[in-house]
């Protein structure tokens, strides 16, 4: 199993725990531009030059990519990766969220919504003539009518259309129901089925997040879903976030590399 981490926070206390991985591994490290993602990743690879990073970009006002996001930060994003075509593949992290951290955003640009969903679907049709691999982080689904809704609201796009990779995110310590936490368990199986290593799965959190008030998953309960994982073949976990790594965590992940 290929083991990698998401990074919200890419402060140097935050990048320093990436000492801690003898393994291969991503690291999707939040920026609020190209420029700045360069130099994280730079800062990273003096850390641990094993490791491989990857683009999350960051609205500075919307913060989350979404419909509902302003169309200027949707613009501006685009244009920053028109203008910077990659010589080497660029991994992306396209963060698909509603926006609860900043719920205004939902009637600010509601009359937005048609032309934000066509400007992201753009980011995805250029992406293979910019050198650029998408990875898009999702809720997770209970059905495939929560699915199509999930579509509709432009938080999750289809893989056959646009062949990306998506990270659903499965992070049981925010899920305290288990009926749906097995719902979810149970679609992502089924979808783990159709898209094989085109789908990923999130886990956490083993730190706090933008939102600041998530619970944080323990060591036992970070086996339990990496156990799930291997039993049904899904071959990435995406961890939320590096900050939270320490050796109580790693000995759990060395069982599963």
């Amino acid at each position: 199993m290929k083991i990698n981490f998401f990074e919200e926070f890419p402060t140097e206390e935050n990048l320093r725990k990436a000492k801690l991985i003898d393994f291969s591994s991503t690291i999707y490290i939040a920026a609020k531009s190209l420029k700045q993602f360069t130099t994280l990743e730079k800062r990273l690879h003096e850390i641990n030059p094993k490791l491989k990073a990857g683009y999350w970009p960051i609205l500075e006002k919307s913060y989350w990519i979404s419909p509902f996001s302003y169309t200027y930060e949707l613009k501006n994003l685009i244009n920053e990766l028109l203008k910077n075509k990659q010589n080497n593949p660029l991994e992306i992290l396209i963060d698909l969220e509603l926006p609860f951290l900043n719920k205004k955003l939902f009637l600010e640009n509601f009359t937005s919504f048609h032309i934000n969903k066509k400007l992201i679907e753009k980011l995805f049709e250029k992406a293979n003539n910019l050198n650029i691999e998408i990875l898009t982080a999702e809720y997770p689904a209970t059905s495939k009518l929560f699915q199509k809704a999930l579509e509709w609201l432009g938080v999750s796009y289809p893989i056959e259309k646009y062949s990306h990779k998506k990270v659903v995110m499965l992070y049981s310590s925010l899920i305290k129901n288990k009926f749906i936490l097995n719902q979810m368990k149970n679609f992502i199986i089924q979808k783990s089925r159709e898209y094989g290593r085109n789908l990923q799965v999130g886990l956490g959190t083993i730190a706090k997040g933008i939102l600041g008030n998530e619970p944080i998953l323990s060591p036992k309960q970070l086996d339990n879903d990496l156990k799930f994982l291997k039993k049904n073949k899904i071959e990435t976990a995406v961890i939320f976030r590096l900050g939270g790594l320490n050796k109580k965590y790693i000995k759990i992940i060395q069982k599963y590399l």
